[in-house]
């Protein structure tokens, strides 16, 4: 598997923004290409998946239960790999990871069940900040020809800023020589615990961040996932574009500093202008859409869909099977949502 990671930090002080690039370094342990015109990538926030090991950064809650061990831990995965080779997409990304070795235990089990590679995920990265529990990771058949981490230092606001999960930036290799990359864009913004008014303006901050890297992509592919925390009802609709024909774009992503806004597209609304049922996350008895897929204007978006045809899904009411630690029982609090996408001839 090859294994890529390095840092490139957005420092936004005083209107000012700063870029730091330090050198990338590459792992490797396999190879593998996909060339295909039609690009399939799953996005699933995976709540809370820690190793086996217990070091101090875990949330309480594992680190107190005797339940959570190396079989508990071993299921999981289990679990999880076997989803992954029945949905097969090209792309996965996976919030709530807490360290590379989780996808290292992946990318064995995975490379155990094949022996072509061009069924196999040989391309992976993962990122988290110093001192965070949990992290981001992409596994995929796509080989990554870039990582660009992107942090935020605010010292403006009234309030401190709290931790704040940095923007993973992947850059695919090109399929032809005369083809512009594929960019993604790896989200997992702040959570309102706490209150979802109050932390308002951290997640505006991040999406200031995502519209300034859309826009740098200058008529580049690119796409947006993750689990944002922000319903696709908190960002600015263009009402007339909410339907999914021809993936016209439908969102503005704000810029917090310039009053600047990004035209993306979303595949949460439907040809008659209503939201995809159900939501990919079920809070307080109401379905939100939270995880998303934003497009630039060079995808075309050929399919998405909420996934809720396994075990991870409740067969009565489609809502999440959490996972629960003192049953070693469910999957995870956030359905995976997945997209087929095509890139559009120049």
């Amino acid at each position: 598997m090859h294994f890529y990671t390095t840092k490139n930090v957005y420092i936004i002080r005083m209107n000012r923004i700063f870029r730091k690039i330090f050198k990338l370094i590459p792992a490797v342990c396999c190879t593998g290409l996909l060339s295909a015109k039609e690009i399939s990538i799953i996005n699933w926030n995976l709540q809370t998946f820690f190793d086996a090991n217990k070091d101090g950064c875990e949330y309480k809650e594992f680190q107190k239960s005797e339940k959570w061990n190396k079989d508990a831990y071993q299921k999981r995965l289990d679990r999880l790999c076997t989803f992954m080779n029945q949905s097969n997409a090209d792309v996965y990304i996976f919030e709530e990871i807490e360290n590379a070795g989780i996808i290292y235990d992946i990318s064995n089990r995975l490379a155990g069940n094949t022996w072509s590679s061009r069924k196999c995920w040989p391309y992976g990265t993962f990122y988290k900040n110093k001192g965070d529990s949990i992290g981001c990771a992409v596994i995929s058949r796509m080989k990554i020809k870039e990582v660009h981490v992107h942090n935020i230092d605010i010292r403006t606001e009234k309030t401190r800023q709290p931790p704040l999960r940095a923007i993973m930036e992947i850059k695919f290799e090109e399929e032809k020589k005369s083809s512009a990359p594929l960019t993604l864009f790896v989200n997992h913004w702040k959570s309102k615990a706490g209150g979802g008014p109050q932390s308002e303006i951290w997640r505006l901050w991040q999406e200031t961040v995502l519209s300034r890297l859309f826009t740098e992509q200058r008529g580049s592919p690119a796409l947006a996932g993750g689990d944002f925390n922000k319903d696709i009802k908190e960002f600015v609709v263009d009402s007339s574009e909410t339907k999914t024909v021809d993936s016209k774009p439908n969102i503005y992503l704000q810029d917090f500093l310039s009053s600047r806004k990004t035209a993306v597209f979303s595949p949460w609304f439907s040809e008659n202008n209503s939201l995809i049922f159900p939501g990919s996350y079920y809070f307080r008895e109401t379905w939100e859409r939270i995880d998303h897929f934003f497009l630039s204007p060079e995808i075309s978006m050929i399919d998405f869909t909420p996934m809720t045809d396994g075990a991870w899904s409740s067969q009565e009411n489609l809502i999440p099977v959490r996972y629960k630690i003192h049953t070693g029982t469910g999957f995870s609090d956030h359905l995976p949502v997945r997209c087929t996408i095509s890139l559009k001839e120049n």
